[in-house]
C-alpha cells in the first residue's frame, strides 16, 4: 500500500538528509488495520526520482516502509506493509509531479504539438542536460494522458476546491483551465504549505478521505488500486 507523505522540505534535503531523518510513528493507529501499537517502521526501498526542473536526479531515493502486524480489524487493504512516498512524486513514475505538469501545460497553453514542446520544454524546464532517456513524444503523451485521467477523477468527486466559475469551466472540459489550477495551487495547510501541483494533489487526497478511506492519488495508480 502506497500512502503520499508530506516531506516539509525539497526532495534533495530529504535524500541527503535521510540518515537522520526522523521516522513517523504510527503506534496510535496502523493505516492498514487502524489497530493501535500495531505499525512499525519495517526498513526503505529505494527508486529512481527525476526532477530536471531542479536539476536533482538519484537512483536511489529512500521510500520508507511500515510493517502492520494485524492488531487491528479493519483492514482497508490486504497488503502488510504501507510506503510513505514523497508527495513530490507519482507511483511508479520517475519523474516529478511538477515537471511533468509543467511540461503539459507548456503544450496546452501554447497550442503545441507534442514534436513542438519538446524543445520549448528541454529550453525551459530541463537543468539535467541529456535528457533523451526520459523526454521524448512517446512519455509526454503518456503525462498527458496522466493528466486527463486525473481530471476526469477530480470531476467525478464532490470536493471543494475550486470556485464555482471554475468548476463550470471544468466540467466543459477546460483542461488549460485545469492546469492553470494545479500550477498555482496553495495549499490550506498553514503551517507547511505546499504550492503547485503537489499541494492540488495532496489536498484532494486529504479531502478524499486519506489513508483512513484508501483514497486514490489524483496523479497514477497506488499499489493497493491497482
Amino acid at each position: 500500500m502506497q500512502v503520499p507523505y508530506h516531506i516539509k522540505v525539497s526532495l534533495q534535503e530529504y535524500y541527503n538528509n535521510f540518515a537522520n531523518w526522523e521516522i513517523p510513528d504510527f503506534s496510535d493507529k496502523c493505516l492498514i488495520c487502524k489497530g493501535t501499537g500495531c505499525a512499525r517502521y519495517h526498513g526503505y526501498y529505494t527508486r529512481r526520482a527525476i526532477c530536471p526542473e531542479s536539476g536533482f536526479s538519484v537512483s536511489d531515493l529512500p521510500v520508507i516502509r511500515i510493517k502492520c502486524y494485524r492488531k487491528g480489524d479493519d483492514r482497508i487493504c490486504d497488503h502488510i506493509t504501507f510506503s510513505l512516498l514523497p508527495l513530490e512524486l507519482v507511483p511508479f513514475r520517475q519523474l516529478s509531479l511538477k515537471f511533468m505538469v509543467m511540461a503539459i501545460w507548456i503544450k496546452v497553453n501554447r497550442k503545441l504539438s507534442l514534436t513542438s514542446a519538446l524543445d520549448a520544454i528541454e529550453q525551459e524546464l530541463n537543468h539535467l542536460g541529456d535528457v533523451a532517456d526520459f523526454i521524448n513524444i512517446s512519455t509526454m503523451a503518456s503525462w498527458q494522458q496522466m493528466i486527463l485521467t486525473a481530471f476526469t477523477l477530480f470531476l467525478s468527486r464532490d470536493i471543494n476546491m475550486v470556485s464555482g466559475k471554475q468548476m463550470t469551466s471544468l466540467q466543459d472540459g477546460d483542461i488549460g483551465l485545469f492546469l492553470n489550477i494545479l500550477i498555482h495551487h496553495k495549499t490550506r495547510n498553514v503551517q507547511y504549505p505546499i504550492r503547485g501541483p503537489d499541494g492540488f494533489a495532496w489536498d484532494f487526497y486529504q479531502q478524499s478521505g486519506g489513508s483512513d478511506q484508501c483514497a486514490p492519488f489524483l496523479f497514477g495508480l497506488a499499489s493497493q488500486h491497482r
